[in-house]
């Protein structure tokens, strides 16, 4: 009788039958996948925008089932190598907003486009050897992107690509630069969690 009370445990625990309120408290997030979000935030770092001299931090919230907003801050902190070679030096701070639609998988992940407004304070630094020149300025810009934001458990890998319109002078308390507005790439791979 033992023996089989034992043998009863023994195949009733890896099943979970037992677990009771054990299995109450973990949350295992069932409808959670590699492009489907069982949660409803995400905050991540885009360092690979280092190529047009950006860094990006920002938190996207899904607001339905297929659409996500976010916010960020993007810092400016050096000519980027995807940056024309006669751009000035500048340092630039400022928020970023956008929206993303998902066109497969739950936000925030699964394949998505959508656009982006910008704006930002902009500190002239000039050229090595030059004095700075220029003044300080508002920066304002837009555009769009596409990418798709890969889910591995609670961490999240977000890949993608656009371009957008900047313009660094629409406010400046100097001369304008010739190179102070154009169009410009946008990459991402982005590192970060949901929760």
């Amino acid at each position: 009788m033992y023996r089989a009370l034992l043998l009863l445990l023994a195949t009733m625990l890896p099943t979970g039958a037992l677990a009771g309120p054990i299995g109450d408290r973990i949350d295992a997030r069932e409808d959670h996948s590699l492009l489907r979000s069982a949660w409803d935030n995400s905050l991540t770092v885009n360092p690979i925008d280092l190529f047009t001299g950006t860094i990006n931090i920002e938190y996207e919230r899904a607001v339905a089932n297929k659409v996500g907003i976010y916010g960020g801050v993007n810092f400016l902190i050096m000519r980027g190598v995807l940056m024309s070679s006669d751009a000035r030096n500048r340092f630039a701070f400022g928020p970023e907003v956008g929206a993303r639609l998902y066109l497969i998988g739950r936000a925030p992940g699964g394949l998505w486009l959508g656009p982006y407004v910008n704006a930002a304070y902009v500190r002239n630094i000039g050229v090595a050897g030059e004095a700075p020149s220029g003044g300080d300025s508002l920066s304002l810009g837009g555009g769009g992107m596409a990418g798709i934001n890969l889910l591995f458990g609670q961490f999240n890998l977000s890949l993608g690509a656009g371009a957008g319109y900047y313009d660094w002078g629409v406010v400046t308390s100097g001369t304008r630069d010739p190179s102070s507005s154009g169009f410009t790439p946008r990459l991402r791979l982005a590192l970060g969690a949901v929760f």
